[in-house]
């Protein structure tokens, strides 16, 4: 793997300043992991690019969530989403952590100019791994690939020389940069107050959207079509809801013949 210089390398065009990024991060949980409860780093990594506490890492991450801020004059609009088992198979997966992250994109539309795999710098990464998280996103965009930079997560100090020996150690992790062209950022996600990390990283962003022209990751027709009927669905079940609820409402007629209504609910 080659050192986090060679994203800049191997991207091509200028680095254009971008007044606005739009941020989606996916990752993993592992089972058994050295951090509380396996959790990828997800939630402690948007709070550190937000520079503030904006989503909550007290519990785990059910539902896709948006939170925005202002750093280094950009406007950032950071999306969070659940987190799969890592060893889980996609027929195994909650279908309401699938359809949430499948959602996600919608939570920053246009599109996100990134998403950041979220992965961290401790966690082993066998070959089911792989194939899961390659299961997992493939439903977001038939380019999704083009838009990832994984964000290798740290709750200490992590160099270089530390990473590679680790990537050298899982060939599938390697597998999965190259298929990154080795975009790759490392976090330490408890120290907020190096913001020059957080600036190293949305310039990388800004590089990686100059090598896609501008374009954002796009939802696809099938996912489009999919939301919208998922949108007219609650729309009709909240409107049932609402017409039995009046069902209820019986006219009654009190002793001196006067009509009053009575909600049984």
């Amino acid at each position: 793997m080659s050192e986090n210089r060679t994203m800049e390398d191997s991207t091509s065009g200028s680095n254009t300043r971008l007044s606005e990024i739009r941020i989606l991060m996916i990752g993993g949980r592992e089972l058994g992991a050295k951090e509380a409860s396996g959790k990828s780093g997800k939630s402690s990594a948007g709070n550190i690019i937000l520079g503030r506490n904006a989503f909550d890492i007290s519990r785990r991450t059910a539902r896709s969530v948006q939170a925005t801020g202002d750093v280094d004059g950009r406007h950032l609009i950071v999306v969070d989403t659940p987190g799969w088992w890592w060893h889980y198979t996609i027929e195994t997966t909650p279908q309401f952590d699938r359809l949430e992250i499948i959602k996600s994109p919608t939570l920053c539309l246009p599109g996100p100019h990134a998403i950041l795999l979220v992965i961290p710098v401790y966690l082993t990464f066998p070959s089911i791994y792989r194939m899961t998280l390659e299961q997992q996103i493939k439903f977001l965009s038939n380019e999704v690939w083009k838009h990832i930079i994984v964000l290798f997560t740290s709750t200490e100090p992590c160099d270089e020389s530390s990473l590679k020996n680790k990537v050298r150690k899982w060939p599938d992790l390697e597998q999965l940069l190259g298929r990154c062209h080795n975009r790759y950022h490392i976090l330490n996600i408890n120290n907020q107050s190096d913001s020059t990390q957080v600036i190293a990283l949305l310039e990388k962003i800004e590089k990686l959207a100059a090598q896609n022209k501008g374009q954002c990751l796009k939802i696809s027709q099938s996912i489009s079509a999919w939301i919208q009927k998922e949108k007219t669905t609650n729309k009709r079940d909240k409107q049932r809801i609402l017409t039995e609820g009046k069902q209820t409402t019986e006219l009654k007629v009190d002793s001196r013949g006067k009509k009053v209504h009575w909600n049984y609910l």
